[in-house]
This record gives C-alpha cells, sequence and structure tokens, in this order.
C-alpha cells in the first residue's frame, strides 16, 4: 500500500537537504577546523577528526561533545555526507555559481557558511566548490573542505535554527492550505448535480480531428528577435465547426517547446490550434550555452518582456498567415496562453499581470530565505531592468493582449506581480500549484496569487503530493514514500495525471473561447475528483476557505 504524504517529511527531508547542501554544494574547507558559532558559543571541531570519522567510523575526542548531541542514524548520515562523493564537471558548475542566479544562491547560503572573518562566505564557498570540482571530477564534504579559501570556516548554527523554524512554519501552513482546499473541493464534488462521468466523453483520449503540424520561422524585427515556432492544427480544418479557438503554449525556464508537443498533438485533435513559440532567452539551448561556458546566463533577465511579446508577435503572423495558411479558420481574437513554470508568468502577463517593482526590490532582501521561496533567484533579476529606460518604457505600455481572453498557468511564478499586478488581470484564470513543489512553492506562488485576482471566473487546481514537473515529483517521491512499488509505477500515475490536465485544456479552451457549454462540466470539482487518484489526488476550487484566507493574512511576504 502506498504511504501518503504526511505533513512535515518533504520539509525535514528539505531540513536534512540544507545539510546535504552543505555537505555536497558547500565548501566548508576550513584548513584545519570547522567552527560551530550558536550566538556567543562556538566550538571548534579540526578537520583532522572529520575526516577520521568520515572513513573510519572513530570518533576522537575532540569530535565526541559535538556527537553526543546527534542519535545515532544522525551520526550515520553525517558520516555519510562527510564521505559521499559525486562526479561533476567543473566547466557547468563553475559557470552556474558565476551566473546571476547562482551566485543569489551562493549569497543566502554564505549567510550560513562564513569566513574566519565572520564575512559572507558566499565567493569562498563558489572557490571551493569550483576547485574541488577541478581536482579529479568527484566531489565530497571533506574535498570541499580542504579547498576552502580561510583556515577556518564558520557555520553560523542559530541562524541555520531560525531558518529551519522558518521552513517547518512554511510546512505547517502548507500543509493545512491543502488541507483546506482539499476538504472544500471534495465537499463541493459531493453537491447536487451529480456528475455522470459515463455520460462525459474521454477527454484525456484523443480526439476525432487528429493533427498536422506547420512550423514556422518568425522575425520580430523592432525587437531583433528571431525565433522558432510550431503550429499543431486538426487535420482537416474543415471538418471542425466554427471558428478554431488558439491555445499558445509558453515552455519553462530551460525547457523547450518540444516538451509540450504531446499536449499540443491532442489539443489539436479536439479541434484547437496550439501555437508554441520558442523563448530563445530562456530556453535549453540558453541554458546549455551557460553550462558549457559559452554564456554567463541561464537566461536573459529581459526576458521577463521579451516572452509576453513573443507571444504576441507569433498571434499577429498566425493574423497575417490566417487566409494563406489556414484557410481563414482561426480566430486569432479568442486565444488562451497556457504556460509552466515561467511559461505560467508568460500567460499571466500576455493576460494582463504587471509586475511590481517598487513591492519586488522589498522581496529581494539578500538576506530573504530562499527555501521558503526559490522562485526568487528567478523573479528578482527583473529589477536589472530597472536601469534599462527602454525596457521599462515598454513595460509602461504594458504587455497584456487584448486577444488573450484564458490563462491557465501550471506551477507558474507569480509573486512579482503581486496584489496590484494580479488584480489587473481580467480575463478567466486558471493556476494550477503542486503541494511539494519547492521551486514554485504552492503558497507563496500560486494561492496567494488566485487570492489576488479580482475576476470572477478563476480556478485553484491543486495535485497532492506533485512537484514542479514529473522529473520533480520523481525525486520528491523518494523523500515522501517508503513503498518501493510506488517508483515501479510513478510513471504511470504521472502519466494520469497528465492525461487530466490535457483535459482540462481542451475543456477550458472550448469553454471560454468558443462559448461550448457542453463542456464546463469538466471544470467542476465534481469531475476533477471523479477522475484523481493516489497518490497525485486532484482539487479544484472556485474560492478560497475562509481558514484559508485567515491563513494567507498571517503568512509574511505575502501582503
Amino acid at each position: 500500500m502506498l504511504l501518503r504524504y504526511r505533513s512535515l517529511r518533504l520539509f525535514s527531508a528539505l531540513a536534512l537537504g540544507l545539510g546535504a547542501a552543505l555537505a555536497t554544494a558547500l565548501p566548508l574547507r576550513a584548513a584545519d577546523s570547522v567552527e560551530l558559532e550558536f550566538g556567543p558559543f562556538s566550538r571548534s571541531i579540526p578537520v583532522e577528526s572529520l575526516t577520521t570519522f568520515a572513513e573510519t567510523g572513530t570518533v576522537d575526542r575532540q569530535l565526541a561533545p559535538f556527537l553526543r548531541r546527534l542519535d545515532l542514524t544522525q551520526q550515520q548520515g553525517l558520516r555519510s555526507a562527510l564521505s559521499r562523493s559525486r562526479a561533476v564537471n567543473v566547466v557547468p558548475i563553475s559557470q552556474w555559481f558565476n551566473s546571476p542566479m547562482g551566485d543569489r544562491s551562493l549569497q543566502f547560503l554564505g549567510q550560513l557558511a562564513q569566513t574566519e572573518a565572520g564575512l559572507n562566505g558566499g565567493q569562498a564557498l563558489r572557490a571551493a566548490i569550483v576547485a574541488a570540482a577541478a581536482e579529479d571530477g568527484d566531489i565530497s564534504l571533506l574535498d570541499i573542505i580542504r579547498h576552502f579559501p580561510t583556515s577556518r570556516l564558520r557555520l553560523d548554527i542559530a541562524q541555520g535554527m531560525t531558518i529551519a523554524g522558518q521552513v517547518r512554519a512554511e510546512a505547517v501552513a502548507t500543509r493545512s492550505i491543502v488541507e483546506a482546499v482539499k476538504q472544500q473541493s471534495e465537499a463541493e464534488a459531493a453537491q447536487p448535480p451529480a456528475l455522470d462521468l459515463a455520460a462525459l466523453p474521454d477527454l484525456t483520449q484523443p480526439g476525432p480531428y487528429g493533427s498536422r503540424r506547420v512550423s514556422l520561422m518568425l522575425t520580430d524585427a523592432n525587437r531583433g528577435r528571431t525565433y522558432a515556432a510550431d503550429v499543431f492544427l486538426p487535420q482537416n480544418l474543415a471538418a471542425v465547426p466554427g471558428p478554431i479557438p488558439i491555445v499558445v503554449i509558453s515552455h519553462g525556464l530551460g525547457d523547450s517547446r518540444t516538451t509540450f508537443f504531446d499536449l499540443a498533438t491532442h489539443a489539436a485533435s479536439h479541434g484547437l490550434a496550439v501555437a508554441l513559440p520558442e523563448h530563445v532567452g530562456s530556453n535549453s539551448s540558453q541554458k546549455n550555452a551557460m553550462l558549457t561556458g559559452l554564456d554567463r546566463e541561464t537566461f536573459k533577465a529581459r526576458d521577463f518582456l521579451d516572452r509576453p511579446l513573443d507571444v504576441s508577435f507569433l498571434l499577429d503572423e498566425l493574423e497575417r498567415l490566417n487566409a494563406s495558411r489556414f484557410e481563414n479558420r482561426l480566430n486569432v481574437e479568442r486565444v488562451a496562453v497556457v504556460g509552466h513554470s515561467f511559461g505560467g508568468y508568460t500567460a499571466l502577463a500576455a493576460g494582463g499581470a504587471i509586475i511590481d517593482f517598487d513591492r519586488l526590490a522589498q522581496r529581494c532582501d539578500p538576506a530573504a530565505n530562499l527555501l521558503l521561496d526559490a522562485a526568487m533567484v528567478l523573479e528578482c533579476r527583473a529589477l536589472e531592468l530597472r536601469t534599462d529606460t527602454a525596457v521599462m518604457a515598454r513595460f509602461a505600455q504594458g504587455t497584456k493582449d487584448d486577444r488573450v481572453q484564458l490563462v491557465m498557468a501550471f506551477a507558474p511564478v507569480t509573486n512579482l506581480f503581486g496584489p496590484q499586478g494580479m488584480a489587473q488581470v481580467a480575463v478567466p484564470v486558471m493556476l494550477f500549484g503542486g503541494e511539494v513543489d519547492l521551486l514554485a512553492p504552492v503558497v507563496p506562488q500560486q494561492v496567494a496569487a488566485f487570492s489576488w485576482l479580482q475576476g470572477r471566473d478563476r480556478y485553484l487546481y491543486l495535485g497532492e503530493n506533485t512537484s514542479h514537473g514529473p522529473d520533480f515529483t520523481k525525486l520528491a517521491s523518494r523523500f515522501l514514500y517508503l513503498d518501493d512499488a510506488f517508483e515501479q509505477g510513478i510513471d504511470e500515475a504521472l502519466a494520469a495525471t497528465r492525461g487530466v490536465n490535457k483535459s482540462l485544456v481542451v475543456a477550458f479552451s472550448q469553454v471560454y473561447l468558443a462559448q461550448q457549454e457542453a463542456y464546463r462540466p469538466f471544470l467542476r470539482s465534481h469531475y476533477i475528483e471523479a477522475v484523481s487518484a493516489d497518490p497525485f489526488r486532484l482539487h479544484l476550487v472556485r474560492e478560497l476557505p475562509a481558514p484559508v484566507v485567515e491563513r494567507l493574512s498571517g503568512l509574511p511576504g505575502l501582503e
């Protein structure tokens, strides 16, 4: 039997993960000692003692007082963390830590791992990681200790406990909020009218129209930007009744449009035209350029502007080509934008959301706890644009495209909009959040954003035990479940969830773009509760439960 997620399990794993980060990503190189500091108290542990313990399990008198505070399991975990090595490539790891996002991550960790002089250890951590990785291609905690560029590494235990306490508090809040949404969704699904699932078409299966693909290469001369796009269409446009709605799918950071070809093929077979732009400043090619030393940045900060403009220019081109390439069948005035992660940001920006730069500047405090919301590493890069007068002038004009009539954002990055920016979205919106998403956490990035929406047609769609995407969900499952059988069946469970997501893209588009009311039953909690299954139970609400609203008001950074 599968073991269900228990409230603090993942976040406990995250706390251990912080130790693992300090074990495999933080160079604790004290040439001769690691200094554990708690306020005015400190204890120095020689590197030699740590080395002996890691290699033989022997505890000398200098290490013994520290280990007495740990139980046997924790001692074994520490020994494993000290000695465990992993193969790394020095070029991508060096490039990552020299990128703006990598640098911000190091500065956060440098609050905990400080230099001998008590300064932020971010730069020292970078030097130690790169030096250790360059030595023989394997890296362990002890390797990194030896390369830390000061004679002592000072670990601020008090600060670490503060951060851990914040993580625990967010874990409790997240579990409470998800449980409240779950209960409301289940209660609504139990209300009449009952859903006759057998009477509905199975939208998780391919539709009747088949599909074909048209590839385009677009050049926006005004921006000097050339990018590819693919359009998936019903096989025979004449067979589809009425104007054909357009769905644009925006991929996430470091990803590619090809990731969503299966979704595009599926939606096209149900009578939709699906267009997928390649966001060249933040796609997999840009990520690989950074990792191979060809570029310093994981993504270009200007993509906060260019991504929604990519969508608009693509729609311009579809409108221009409608008669010559698409038999004048596309409805270019009623468009949905579906996005994942950074693509979710893109969808919301095209739908009218506006970045609140002043609020973002306050939120991007260098001392902010990134473990509470790792998406800040991405969001805070938008502040780099404030010195570019041309970009800010274009932002002032807005990125909203009036042709966008529906937004569906999966695991979106949203907090940079803030309450004022999200309130500008007047079109129907569906936001999906994964309960154990550590990259774009469900409370600050989706639940809060949902609460800021002012429109009547808003939907909050939550997945239990799901993370930022299939690969991250697989990773999280190793912490959440003890039953090996789950790992063997995880691909099937994830495929079922993706099937439900496909059905929602079809149904939402048919209802809000084509005014096909026959699809509205798919937009109710009755449908979601009926088709979802353990371990990835899905829930859908249109209003937040009162306890959630109250809980949100007391959480920092969500005002």
